[in-house]
């Protein structure tokens, strides 16, 4: 466990946050790479995912922002994905004039298959730790995602 005083230690901690989240982009380019996806597919698969697991699907326009990419870029992006068979675009049902993006069942099944075993893996390193142990890594790594986003929002450029 790191000192909290120990400034080596620290940076030892950051060196290893840096670590996984490479690894984590290594990982999802394995994914694309095995699949003939591109980078920008394997994001948009992943947000389109993330957004539908929370209850609120996704647009084309707000995975154009999520992304930063421009209308046509997205569009040409959702053919692709489209055409491959991994999403769809259906009529949002709160609003006609506008879709939501949907991952058909086989692109779900492919992720689960590529990403179950990662998952399963986290499970059992997660096993180790006690529950007041997750509480602090929980604690943790909600910090350091809002740092990330609130960095990169800093660091955006804005229209």
């Amino acid at each position: 466990m790191p000192d909290h005083q120990n400034a080596a230690d620290r940076t030892a901690l950051l060196h290893l946050l840096r670590r996984q989240s490479e690894e984590a982009i290594r990982f999802a380019a394995v994914f694309g790479e095995t699949h003939g996806l591109h980078q920008t597919d394997v994001s948009a698969l992943a947000a389109i995912a993330h957004a539908t697991s929370t209850g609120a699907p996704l647009g084309p326009g707000a995975l154009a922002e999520t992304l930063h990419l421009s209308r046509p870029a997205t569009t040409a992006l959702l053919d692709r994905l489209e055409q491959a068979g991994h999403v769809v675009r259906r009529p949002d049902p709160a609003d006609r004039r506008r879709s939501v993006l949907e991952m058909q069942p086989g692109a779900n099944a492919l992720a689960a298959a590529f990403f179950g075993p990662l998952g399963e893996a986290f499970g059992r390193a997660i096993e180790r730790y006690t529950p007041e142990q997750l509480e602090v890594v929980a604690s943790f790594l909600q910090d350091v995602t809002d740092a990330t986003i609130r960095t990169r929002e800093a660091l955006t450029p804005r229209p």
